[in-house]
């Protein structure tokens, strides 16, 4: 629709200027033009078509439409913002509960994006780093739980480890100084 209304105002300025070139070219200064008052009435109707008001109004309508949107948007993303960063303090919370050795770790200081007041903002490429290792390690995680759903432990596996090796070095013997006795 705009681009119609604007092409037949063009079209009818045109008209209006060659119709007032043409008229004016071999006049002299001071001489007087003759216009009809069919040709006056052709005037009037290419100037009645280049008026504007409707492109302008359209114009105006959609620069309202677009800001509008704009504050939906900004409000949109203000609160996948928050959702953002209250998931990101959760996988903290739950980081810091689990690396835990059976003592309240100290929270650590959580580093929010929310720096700048624009939620238009995009997160900087450490924000969105952060977020990855902390969703992969989630992933892992849960996989961890889904496989082996045991309670968790807070005992080195080293320690382990060796004592397992004495105890089978000492059955080992045990069973050598048998078989020989």
């Amino acid at each position: 629709m705009g681009s119609q209304q604007l092409e037949r105002g063009l079209q009818a300025s045109v008209k209006i200027f060659e119709f007032a070139r043409g008229r004016l070219e071999g006049l002299a200064e001071g001489e007087e033009c003759r216009v009809t008052r069919e040709e006056m009435a052709g005037v009037k109707k290419a100037a009645a078509s280049m008026n504007l008001t409707a492109l302008v109004r359209e114009a105006h309508e959609a620069e309202n439409r677009l800001t509008l949107e704009l504050h939906m948007l900004r409000g949109i993303m203000k609160r996948e913002h928050t959702d953002r960063e209250a998931n990101r303090a959760r996988v903290f919370e739950m980081f810091r509960r689990y690396s835990a050795d059976g003592v309240a770790a100290p929270a650590a200081p959580v580093a929010a994006s929310t720096a700048s007041g624009n939620p238009l903002n995009a997160p900087s490429a450490a924000a969105v780093a952060v977020d990855r290792a902390l969703a992969g390690l989630e992933r892992m995680e849960q996989s961890m739980r889904d496989i082996a759903p045991v309670g968790r432990v807070n005992t080195h596996g080293a320690g382990l480890l060796a004592a397992k090796l004495k105890r089978d070095a000492l059955v080992a013997a045990t069973e050598d100084a048998r078989c020989e006795g």
